[in-house]
């Protein structure tokens, strides 16, 4: 009987040391997964996020501003607001594939120049940047293609660019000229265009 108690009371001890840990983790959790977050936001490079975000509402006022009148009688206003969804979702996602794509090929440089960047300080492994990279990507240009062939050639050539802008053996950062003209023919006439 004496065995019996003290073996349900080392039960019921052990049942509340459990979920004392289990409680203690869930903040531990939440905190990581907040700290995950917070590196994928340094990782997406928020002034790009910032930029892409405001072209893109921009543009978008601008063309409603003109045809808002034939649209409003066709559709309903949240039905006008797909299109700029659409169309931020897959911008968001090619800057972050461009962006993740040129932080995972200057690693070493970032270390010295951007130490807070994620991968340069270890928040993020390579793979993961890989992973984030190819995953971003390949949304950008799914959701692009169901908007549309205009925004899908738009991410597509801007992917494109970005890539020839990191990667060897063209990696046109490396040239001052070929660099600038990737920024100005992205940022300013390919996105103008592409949403407009």
């Amino acid at each position: 009987m004496k065995r019996r108690r003290e073996a349900a009371s080392r039960q019921s001890t052990a049942k509340v040391l459990r979920t004392r840990r289990e409680e203690e983790e869930l903040p531990s959790r939440s905190r990581d997964l907040g700290r995950w977050f917070y590196a994928l936001w340094k990782f997406s490079r928020p002034h790009t996020i910032i930029g892409t975000s405001l072209s893109v509402l921009g543009l978008f006022l601008i063309t409603y501003s003109d045809v808002s009148d034939k649209i409003s009688s066709l559709y309903p206003i949240p039905y006008t607001l797909y299109p700029i969804l659409g169309a931020w979702i897959a911008c968001i996602c090619g800057n972050i594939f461009i962006v993740g794509l040129n932080q995972l090929e200057d690693v070493a440089i970032d270390k010295i120049n951007k130490p807070h960047l994620p991968l340069a300080s270890g928040e993020f492994s390579l793979r993961t940047g890989q992973v984030i990279v190819t995953v971003t990507g390949i949304l950008g240009l799914l959701v692009a293609w169901l908007m549309g062939p205009f925004l899908f050639g738009m991410v597509g050539i801007s992917l494109a660019i970005g890539t020839a802008y990191s990667l060897p053996p063209i990696r046109l950062k490396r040239f001052p000229f070929w660099a600038a003209l990737c920024i100005f023919s992205v940022r300013g006439a390919i996105v103008n265009l592409g949403l407009f």
